[in-house]
């Protein structure tokens, strides 16, 4: 089986759906093939949006009550304005090299939804980079030297024009999942 994931670090569905998935998977013990594709909620430099009480209160109103289904700990991160995720996706290239990309994708997440850090910045880039075991310096030097920038911005254009209408939205085996799954149960039948 091979599943595909359409997200965003900073969209609050993606975790939280990201997570009840884990969950899922655990208790099914799949063997499964996953892909992750990038979609920036904010992808033009500059336009980053600022952490205002009426997106606190959004989160409260509609992201709490869909964590809470499954007990899933999030927290409505005060970081302002919202990171932009292209250094973060590139980040994400380079942890496939070293097949650490769904602890990356984690720690990343987890860092941002739970312990409040600024994802954008390159410097807690590298310090998650560290606590998975990739070479730190090689791993700079990639996002600095933007070894993957290119890659990353044809394949987001590339998601862009895919027929999807959300994130996160998940493919089973190239089917695309119309409305994702908000809890175990709902993927326990799906897998």
């Amino acid at each position: 089986m091979k599943i595909k994931v359409i997200l965003d670090f900073v969209c609050p569905y993606c975790y939280v759906a990201e997570k009840v998935m884990w969950k899922a998977l655990k208790e099914k013990a799949k063997d499964i093939e996953f892909e992750w594709y990038p979609y920036e909620l904010n992808p033009i430099p500059n336009a980053e949006k600022p952490v205002t009480e009426e997106r606190a209160n959004y989160f409260t109103k509609n992201i709490m009550p869909i964590s809470k289904l499954e007990n899933i700990e999030i927290n409505f991160p005060r970081v302002s304005p919202v990171p932009r995720t292209a250094l973060i996706f590139e980040g994400l290239e380079i942890a496939k090299e070293f097949k650490k990309d769904k602890e990356y994708i984690d720690l990343v997440m987890d860092s941002y939804w739970l312990k409040n850090k600024n994802i954008g910045d390159i410097n807690i880039l590298v310090e998650i980079a560290k606590e998975l075991s990739i070479d730190e310096e090689y791993f700079k030097k990639c996002l600095l030297d933007g070894k993957y920038k290119e890659a990353h911005k044809k394949l987001n254009l590339e998601v862009s024009e895919w027929d999807f209408e959300v994130v996160p939205t998940f493919y089973i085996d190239d089917i695309q999942i119309k409305k994702f799954p908000i809890t175990v149960k709902e993927w326990s039948n799906l897998i």
